[in-house]
């Protein structure tokens, strides 16, 4: 264990032998972290949280404070955290709000500068969430998500395995598995196929996943009448998946926006300067 002189470190904080704690932090009561864990200067860890293994906390990084919710009455809850995540500069997470509860942080997670996770959320496994994102209070996030630059999450919302979401967008529904999506109202482009390939899914099941996303996005059909072709015409793994996310949703997925006509944008602009 190496404790730069100038942290302080609860005696009631359980320590691994193997932590490199730098200068300038407070580790409070009632907190864990594991072996193979680097913490760099000025890192806090408030009381009730856990840090796995093998994690690295940049400079600046904020765990486990009150969540940032004006009824918190100040009770008990947690802050888990997983293996093998980078928490980059001044990111920040925060411990459930109802008694008890929990924020949970998978392993192998990257998480980038500025990044806030806020109470009550909880992410899976290999997720990348980039600079400057904001997850509001019980998001849920699945394994393989890329959240990129400036993302934000509306509360409860939920977004899929694999799913990747373009930089600036407003997550106020559902994204379902696999699909990228983009704009200012997060809005399905497709599918993820970069991260789909670098996940190690085959070419026929993304070429099933292909036909489900055109029945669930291009035929017109009613949702439900969609769900059901995917379920009774493609029998993979993804596609089972994809119907089982979003017959689970309760806000709802997000649909494809109606194209623009530029055209006559340009026409109401024109009489807009003439007036």
């Amino acid at each position: 264990m190496e404790i730069a002189s100038n942290s302080v470190v609860s005696p009631n904080a359980k320590i691994a032998e193997n932590v490199r704690i730098g200068p300038f932090c407070l580790i409070e009561d009632d907190v864990e972290i594991g072996a193979g864990t680097v913490i760099d200067s000025h890192v806090i860890v408030k009381r009730y949280t856990t840090v796995g293994e093998n994690n690295h906390l940049y400079a600046g990084v904020v765990l486990g404070s009150d969540p940032q919710d004006k009824n918190f009455p100040g009770n008990r809850s947690y802050l888990r955290i997983g293996n093998g995540n980078i928490f980059r500069e001044y990111s920040s997470a925060s411990r459930g709000t109802p008694l008890e509860s929990i924020t949970i942080i998978g392993d192998r997670n990257y998480i980038m500068v500025g990044v806030h996770l806020a109470h009550n959320n909880r992410l899976g496994n290999d997720i990348v969430v980039c600079n400057n994102c904001s997850l509001a209070g019980y998001v849920e996030v699945e394994d393989g998500a890329f959240l990129s630059g400036g993302v934000v999450v509306h509360q409860f919302s939920k977004i899929g395995k694999l799913a990747m979401i373009g930089g600036n967008t407003r997550v106020n529904l559902d994204v379902p598995p696999y699909l990228l999506t983009s704009d200012f109202n997060v809005t399905p482009r497709g599918l993820n196929l970069v991260g789909l390939r670098r996940a190690g899914i085959g070419r026929e099941a993304i070429r099933q996943l292909k036909r489900a996303y055109n029945l669930l996005y291009r035929s017109n059909l009613p949702l439900r009448e969609a769900l059901k072709r995917i379920e009774e015409e493609i029998e993979t793994d993804e596609a089972r998946h994809l119907v089982e996310f979003i017959r689970r949703s309760e806000r709802g997925i997000c649909r494809e926006q109606p194209k623009r006509d530029s055209k006559r944008d340009e026409k109401v602009a024109a009489t807009s300067e003439e007036r």
